[in-house]
């Protein structure tokens, strides 16, 4: 635990000196999605709504995971400690953010059961703007959290999270 802190405080000391290279205008885009969960390794694929207002420095995602038997809407927010473009040229570069998240899941079949899950993540990534006002970007995001189940599972879940991936273009305007 001292080192994640340590490494933590290190990162907020680097980010001092980073500065940002995304626009500062209204951003809109589309992600897809893929997710592991630290209990049991189970894959989810969903798809997002990425979001970025001018006049906060968070990114949001709405994103939704429907499979066989489950439901889920989550809502996450970023702030990017690190917004640096890699080369002069091109407007190439990588971010490194903390950030929460929020979500409902509905559970059915065998098991039925209803829970929420909050917590943090830590969304690394990289970036390019083919144009000005398009960009397309990747990212993992490992998070850790907490569950509360409802219902035939009721209970604890803890450590919720786990390690996402996102894929995705946004235009900005």
């Amino acid at each position: 635990m001292k080192k994640l802190a340590l490494v933590l405080v290190f990162l907020v000391i680097l980010a001092v000196g980073a500065f940002a290279e995304h626009p500062g205008g209204w951003g809109i885009g589309i992600v897809g999605q893929s997710h592991f969960d630290w209990n049991g390794f189970a894959g989810s694929p969903g798809a997002a709504l990425s979001l970025k207002a001018p006049q906060k420095p968070i990114f949001w995602g709405v994103s939704a995971r429907i499979k066989n038997n489950y439901f889920g809407v989550s809502v996450t927010g970023d702030y990017y400690l690190i917004d640096k473009r890699l080369t002069p040229d091109i407007n190439f570069g990588w971010y490194l953010g903390i950030g929460g998240y929020a979500g409902f899941y509905h559970v059915g079949g065998d098991s039925n059961y209803n829970g929420l899950g909050v917590g943090a993540r830590v969304p690394i990534g990289i970036y390019v703007f083919p144009v000005n006002f398009f960009e397309v970007f990747i990212d993992i995001a490992p998070s850790l959290g907490l569950g509360i189940n409802f219902g035939d599972k009721g209970g604890l879940e803890l450590p919720a999270g786990g390690l996402g991936a996102d894929l995705g273009v946004r235009f900005w305007l």
